[in-house]
């Protein structure tokens, strides 16, 4: 007996291995909160494009309002303009962001379906067979099939940690600066405080009478106020809008762009191996 441990430690350490990693995967928790955790990347991301959709749609109201001044026409909104773009193409980020959780969770829900585990524990019990009984001119076919099972391994575990380096890194490095409840709620108040500008330049259009309407006509200050007004409902938004860009980039793109990597550089090590 202890000639065989011996002798075949490697081997047994290997049966181990994959015994205990299959075990895990049919029983373990893990499965559960990581797809809470995509759950609530993608609740997240929806509450934020929400708020940008918003923005731009206030923002985009007031573009249409328009003064006249002898001999010119100016739109107030056109210093609503760069803001506008820019929050139309955040919006293709978080479109993106979106997009990669939910391919995310897709890739989740496959690796923790019952026939993937069925078909893993399988693959380990051949595995763990082979690794001891032998047949004649098996080394090409046994080599594949050892790859194979390392790499359904490697993607039934790899895939569910995506969402605990995810919320790892952006609780601990990326929130203390980058807070994305804080930032979105910022969002709002951007929206609303142009909101009320909006309202408030229609209140006065309506309230105003024929001859107000001609004095406005030729008072340069009004409209100049109404220019500080939206000014100062966007101050900062530019901001707010390019730190969660820099958020959902990071989380959402460059991270499983990052795994992708690490996966592929997996395989290929597995594909190059030399045989034991």
């Amino acid at each position: 007996m202890k000639t065989f441990i011996l002798k075949n430690w490697n081997k047994l350490l290997l049966s181990m291995f994959t015994i205990i990693a299959v075990i895990c995967a049919i029983t373990f928790t893990i499965d559960a909160n990581a797809k809470k955790l995509i759950d609530d990347s993608f609740s997240q991301a929806i509450i934020v494009f929400g708020s940008a959709k918003a923005l731009n749609a206030v923002i985009s109201l007031a573009q249409g309002t328009e003064i006249s001044l002898p001999f010119f026409v100016v739109a107030i909104g056109e210093v609503l303009d760069p803001i506008n773009d820019l929050v139309e193409q955040f919006s293709l980020v978080m479109l993106a962001s979106m997009t990669s959780l939910g391919i995310q969770k897709i890739f989740l829900n496959f690796v923790t379906n019952d026939i993937y585990n069925y078909i893993l524990l399988v693959g380990v019990i051949i595995l763990n067979i082979w690794l001891f009984k032998r047949f004649r001119k098996d080394d090409k076919l046994r080599e594949i099939f050892f790859k194979i099972v390392f790499i359904l391994l490697f993607l039934r575990f790899a895939i569910p940690m995506i969402s605990y380096v995810n919320d790892i890194s952006y609780n601990y490095f990326v929130k203390p600066q980058y807070n994305i409840e804080n930032l979105n709620e910022s969002i709002v108040k951007v929206k609303e405080d142009v909101s009320k500008v909006n309202e408030a330049t229609l209140n006065e259009k309506k309230e105003s009478s024929f001859f107000d309407k001609i004095v406005e006509k030729f008072d340069s200050e009004y409209y100049t106020k109404k220019v500080d007004d939206y000014s100062k409902a966007v101050d900062n938004s530019s901001e707010y809008i390019i730190d969660l860009i820099i958020v959902f980039i990071f989380q959402t793109i460059l991270l499983p762009i990052l795994f992708l990597f690490v996966l592929y550089w997996f395989i290929k090590s597995i594909f190059n191996m030399k045989r034991a």
